[in-house]
């Protein structure tokens, strides 16, 4: 008896087991067919939606907006009153390497009350697109690179890919990598530069072994040409004056001293109004000819080698690499404290020949632990105290009598704060691109309210920059290997014990 009550609760629980069995299947099926059409009709959604609406919803989720406008283009997009064409010359089904940037393209379109518009040729299928765009012969624009036009001013300007991204090549490994975004300084510019009628010109001078401008500033070429300035370069011996159309002349670092005949062509200039950028280095060269013009501003290179004595205003701990400071006045704004990166100084000084109708002002200086060593002798050094790096001088008139335009001087004590390798390394994390753009702002006269300037974006780097190499070996091993090592091993243990539930 007991042996069938057993029998009988042994076949129902048999035939419990098949049904929870079976019920487990069937849902198990169910599980996956759901899961099947769930994916499905995601993947069916997500395609109609991208097609529908996937121009208007796509979003620059970047830190910095690196594919995005800013404010300062959309307030010049606002206040456009004339159109504006951009054209890409390259197939936009195919080409992808533009395809970061076109969604920005799109934001010049919408936002400028449909002032720009912006359209795509292919060159190898429409060659006549060179000609319309370029009758004349002078762009010459090229495949894959964009024209910005006026109809209007009967203006136009090519951008190209270098304009647009900044790639750089690591000298150690020779690959390729992206320092900067300029596509917004690059299009604003060229948006700007096709609508004004007239454009000054930046002349780098050349003869006295100064800096290339072409291969150290790029940079600041690219900042003048997005404010609608040319860059030329003039070679100033046999010229009986400079060009109507100097807006600054740059004289970048010469090796030799300028000739008395250069002296007296720049100084004509400056009596008419003219405006001078005279960027030097410490070096055992002295300029007589120079200082003599300079004389006329109250204002003199010096035979001394800048030093910061205050570790906090120097850059690796190099006293000649200074972290120098930037007092408020008619350049900057306000104040801007040991974010401006200066190396190899020459010492800029004030002349005690005091006359009202000139005004000198630093632009640059170091703390007031600052020491001049003359002629880089460390024994041969200045008391501490601020030593000016960069100053400026307006001299309104000669003699006390005042003329209709006066004139600007600003002598800049070390070429490399202008130079790409600062910018290009720190880009807007500090001051100095800012300041050679007011500068030249001041010097040029220029309306503060035709100026821009958008500082070029850099890309996010997760680079580790902190620790020792024995640490962050450890961390990157620790994050790689050991604690997914740890975490395996402790899911199998846990698999192990619930299989034996």
């Amino acid at each position: 008896m007991d042996n069938n009550k057993k029998a009988e609760k042994a076949m129902v629980k048999e035939k419990n087991n098949r049904k929870v069995d079976k019920r487990s299947r069937s849902l198990k099926r169910f599980s996956v067919l759901f899961t099947v059409l769930f994916i499905a009709v995601l993947l069916i959604f997500n395609i109609v939606f991208d097609v529908v609406l996937g121009e208007q919803t796509k979003w620059d989720w970047t830190s910095e907006g690196l594919y995005s406008i800013g404010d300062v283009t959309r307030e010049v997009l606002d206040e456009m009153d004339k159109d504006v064409e951009i054209v890409g010359l390259f197939d936009a089904d195919t080409d992808t390497r533009y395809d970061r940037i076109r969604p920005m393209l799109d934001e010049y379109a919408s936002q400028s009350n449909g002032r720009v518009t912006v359209r795509y040729v292919n060159p190898d299928r429409h060659p006549g697109i060179i000609n319309e765009l370029d009758p004349e012969g002078y762009l010459e624009p090229a495949a894959n690179t964009f024209v910005v036009r006026s109809e209007e001013t009967q203006k136009a300007t090519v951008v190209s890919y270098n304009d647009i991204f900044n790639v750089r090549v690591d000298q150690t490994t020779r690959s390729q990598y992206l320092a900067g975004i300029t596509a917004e300084q690059s299009f604003t510019g060229a948006v700007k530069y096709v609508l004004s009628e007239t454009t000054p010109v930046v002349y780098f001078t050349t003869g006295h072994d100064e800096i290339s401008h072409e291969a150290n500033y790029n940079t600041l070429v690219t900042i003048l040409n997005s404010n609608n300035f040319d860059v030329q370069t003039l070679d100033l011996f046999g010229l009986d004056a400079i060009p109507e159309d100097c807006s600054v002349l740059v004289m970048a670092s010469p090796k030799i001293d300028i000739s008395p005949s250069s002296r007296q062509l720049i100084f004509d200039y400056l009596r008419n109004g003219g405006s001078f950028m005279l960027i030097s280095d410490y070096s055992n060269q002295e300029y007589d000819e120079l200082n003599s013009l300079l004389f006329e501003f109250n204002l003199e290179l010096s035979n001394d080698k800048i030093r910061e004595g205050d570790r906090d205003h120097r850059y690796q701990d190099d006293p000649y690499m200074i972290r120098a400071i930037a007092p408020a006045g008619t350049v900057t704004e306000t104040t801007v404290d040991g974010w401006t990166l200066v190396e190899n100084v020459r010492g800029v000084n004030e002349l005690f020949n005091t006359k009202d109708w000139i005004e000198v002002e630093p632009v640059l200086t170091t703390t007031e632990q600052g020491v001049a060593e003359h002629k880089a002798d460390p024994e041969a050094s200045s008391p501490a105290g601020v030593q000016n790096i960069a100053m400026l001088s307006e001299n309104r008139g000669w003699m006390g009598n005042v003329v209709s335009e006066s004139a600007k001087v600003m002598v800049v004590g070390s070429s490399k704060v202008f130079g790409d390798q600062i910018l290009q390394t720190f880009g807007s994390n500090i001051y100095n691109a800012n300041l050679f753009y007011y500068s030249i702002q001041w010097l040029s006269g220029a309306d503060q309210g035709e100026s821009i300037f958008i500082a070029a974006k850099m890309p996010p780097s997760y680079v580790v920059t902190r620790g020792t190499q024995s640490t962050n070996v450890f961390v990157a091993a620790l994050a790689m290997i050991i604690i997914p090592i740890v975490m395996l091993l402790a899911a199998l243990i846990i698999y192990r014990k619930r299989k034996h539930l």
